[in-house]
């Protein structure tokens, strides 16, 4: 399957909310908190929607914070994993950031979260932390970070 990418808009947020609640139902992001991220778009945000034909099936999300760029989410639905639907975005994500002068990039990551841990390795990320408790009571990240070569 190849996916098709666009950027995120306010219409997308209901959908994306119900996502959330359905992937990471101790911990998901509100309404509040995506309109809060598009706000910052393009300048210092860039939020993107993975497609499968018309329908949403993913979703990522970056900041840059000077030189260093922060992957704030990268969710793709359980029926479209595997597909590598989350490295394209990823790297589309990683593209935005470097081409506006990021240096390095980092993410926090579920603990326990195979999948996730095996994509980010294969893209370069090495682990530097751990915060216990990050996403809610017994639910610890994953700090890690990737450094671009110049």
């Amino acid at each position: 399957m190849k996916a098709t990418f666009r950027q995120m808009i306010s219409l997308d947020i209901p959908l994306l909310v119900s996502m959330e609640r359905e992937i990471y139902p101790e911990s998901p992001w509100s309404a509040n908190q995506f309109k809060e991220e598009l706000a910052g778009m393009p300048k210092t945000r860039e939020y993107l929607v993975a497609l499968d034909e018309i329908e949403v099936v993913g979703y990522g999300g970056v900041a840059l914070l000077g030189d260093v760029a922060d992957i704030h989410t990268l969710t793709i639905k359980q029926s479209h994993r595997r597909l590598g639907i989350a490295s394209s975005m990823l790297e589309k994500l990683e593209t935005w950031a470097i081409e506006r002068g990021a240096k390095a990039l980092m993410l926090e990551m579920r603990e326990g979260n195979e999948a996730a841990m095996s994509l980010y390795q294969k893209a370069g990320y090495q682990l530097i932390s751990r915060r216990d408790n990050y996403y809610a009571k017994g639910i610890h990240a994953l700090i890690m970070r990737k450094e671009v070569e110049q």
